[in-house]
């Protein structure tokens, strides 16, 4: 809850705000016909044109921490869980999905 996301590359940012049933969304443009998208957050930084650092400050994601009479407190059947917020990735190249995987594996390697 409240963790920070962050842009793993050097981009502009071309969209943030809500959109459609995903809460608050910031799509950023690394280059080269590429788009991050990045959803689920419950704020968004920046503005729309800027152009941001590796490791820039995109958004905060929602949820609720967790105090110490909620972790102590004896569960009870059927009374339901908490809501965790979930951040959901997604990149592409023009209109076609991509598999981030690689992506994140050579900014890693060039991290080393």
């Amino acid at each position: 809850p409240g963790a920070l996301v962050t842009s793993p590359w050097a981009a502009t940012i071309r969209y943030r705000g809500p959109l459609l049933d995903y809460g608050n969304v910031i799509i950023v443009e690394p280059g080269g016909g590429y788009l991050l998208v990045l959803a689920g957050l419950d704020q968004v930084y920046g503005e729309v044109g800027e152009v941001i650092a590796q490791g820039a400050a995109l958004g905060l994601m929602g949820g609720s921490d967790l105090g110490a009479s909620d972790l102590l407190a004896p569960s009870k059947e059927d009374a339901g869980g908490r809501e965790t917020e979930t951040l959901y990735l997604e990149l592409r190249q023009g209109s076609d999905p991509v598999d981030p995987m690689q992506w994140f594996a050579a900014t890693a390697k060039a991290e080393e």
